[in-house]
């Protein structure tokens, strides 16, 4: 038996539909359902030893009488996915995840009847999509943006010169410190050495920061910390612990002069200032015309949306949403942030990730109608010409670069879909784009 039916031999009603839920009404005739136990009979009798009978040899009526409900039960097993595979072909669905089987029951004249209840992927067809209209944002990059990325560039390319005086704010000590345990004993297996500290900067606890200025190399002191109840790791929090430390060097900042000097250092295509600025501002412009083409591509898949509404599966935004919370969770443990506690806020959370789910769901689905309905896809052309413009931008070999993908299917999957969305947003934004 191939598993498949013949229309006489399965009647399907789809009872209920809402959104991307079916509800599939499945009935099976008496007769294939007799032709499937003949067969799970014929298996079991090559199989089964009863006393009296070597294995394989026992009549298939004693066979048939000893295990008869064990023949139904097993034949039953087999019928659903059967039935199953074929509802899904007949109805040309595509199931999102396993089915429930519900109301599973032989009925008096020998025929199965059952309930299959899942959810399916949308079908929809999408219009208006083609040469989407969004206003483009005007792009200023203002004095004060290069004046700060510069200002970062100095504090960057600071050095650090050993000073022998007290450590002030600014300075970058390097600590032993060592926690100190109830009765005194230092807990040796739990000391930290050389650990580097820009004061001033918050990288450390407050009080443990003003215990530590003023101090000079080979000083010495003690400090108790308090740590908060939400702190991370959980084993310190709420927890008062004393410290001893000790200041191994310490370090005075100096910053270059922003001078022609200062642009060389930074690098040496620069001949002065000027020239370093004028490449920041070139830069900052390029990143906000990215970051406003992305912008004007996301307003342009929403405007596809409204117009082309369609339901999507639950189980999917539930999924999605999940995987929002956990990492909702990893960034708050990372930055020693509790989770919200207050029952209003937490709902508003929910109901932002909510929205977040539902709408990059219905993003995910209508690029894969458009794509489809355009025909659009990467070639190896495409690959090796962004493989190319890639190496030409690093001042690599386009052979090396291609190789370097390659050993990745991570990395080479993720620049194909780079590729083929840029595809598809060539044609929703049109000339715009």
């Amino acid at each position: 038996m191939d598993g498949k039916f013949l229309d006489n031999e399965i009647s399907i009603r789809i009872m209920e539909e809402k959104g991307c839920q079916k509800v599939i009404s499945v009935e099976i005739s008496p007769e294939r359902f007799e032709s499937e136990k003949g067969r799970v009979l014929k298996e079991m009798a090559k199989e089964v030893a009863i006393p009296g009978f070597r294995k394989g040899k026992v009549p298939i009526e004693v066979v048939e009488r000893r295990l008869a409900g064990e023949i139904k039960s097993e034949a039953l097993r087999n019928m659903l996915p059967q039935a199953y595979e074929h509802v899904i072909a007949e109805k040309g669905l595509e199931p999102v995840a396993d089915p429930e089987f519900r109301d599973v029951k032989v009925n008096d004249e020998g025929s199965i009847s059952f309930t299959v209840c899942l959810e399916v992927f949308p079908r929809f067809e999408i219009e208006s999509y083609r040469d989407i209209k969004v206003e483009r944002e005007e792009i200023a990059i203002a004095d004060e943006e290069v004046n700060e990325v510069v200002k970062n560039l100095q504090e960057r390319s600071a050095d650090f010169q050993k000073v022998d005086r007290a450590a002030v704010s600014g300075d970058v000590v390097t600590l032993d410190f060592t926690p100190i345990e109830d009765g005194g004993t230092v807990d040796v297996k739990n000391r930290v050495t050389n650990y580097p500290v820009e004061l001033g900067t918050g990288q450390i606890f407050p009080a443990f920061e003003e215990a530590v200025m003023g101090k000079r190399i080979g000083e010495s002191g003690k400090i108790a910390i308090d740590y908060p109840k939400d702190y991370k790791p959980e084993r310190l929090a709420g927890k008062k612990i004393e410290y001893e430390f000790t200041v191994n060097d310490v370090r005075e900042k100096h910053m270059s002069a922003l001078d022609d000097e200062f642009a060389a250092k930074i690098d040496s295509r620069f001949k002065t200032l000027a020239e370093l600025k004028e490449d920041v501002r070139l830069r900052l412009l390029e990143e906000k015309e990215k970051e406003a083409r992305r912008q004007r591509e996301e307003r342009a898949v929403d405007i596809i949306i409204e117009r082309n509404p369609f339901d999507i599966p639950k189980s999917m935004q539930e999924r999605f949403k999940k995987e929002l919370q956990s990492e909702d969770e990893r960034r708050r443990e990372m930055a020693g942030v509790a989770k919200e506690s207050d029952a209003e806020k937490q709902g508003q959370i929910d109901e932002f990730f909510d929205r977040i789910a539902l709408r990059n769901i219905k993003r995910y689905f209508v690029m894969e109608r458009i794509a489809e309905k355009e025909g659009i896809d990467v070639s190896e052309a495409d690959l090796d010409r962004e493989l190319q413009q890639i190496a030409e931008e690093n001042g690599r070999q386009a052979e090396d670069i291609k190789k370097l993908f390659m050993k990745d299917h991570d990395r080479i999957a993720n620049l194909k879909n780079r590729l083929r969305e840029r595809k598809i947003f060539e044609v929703i934004l049109g000339a715009s784009s």
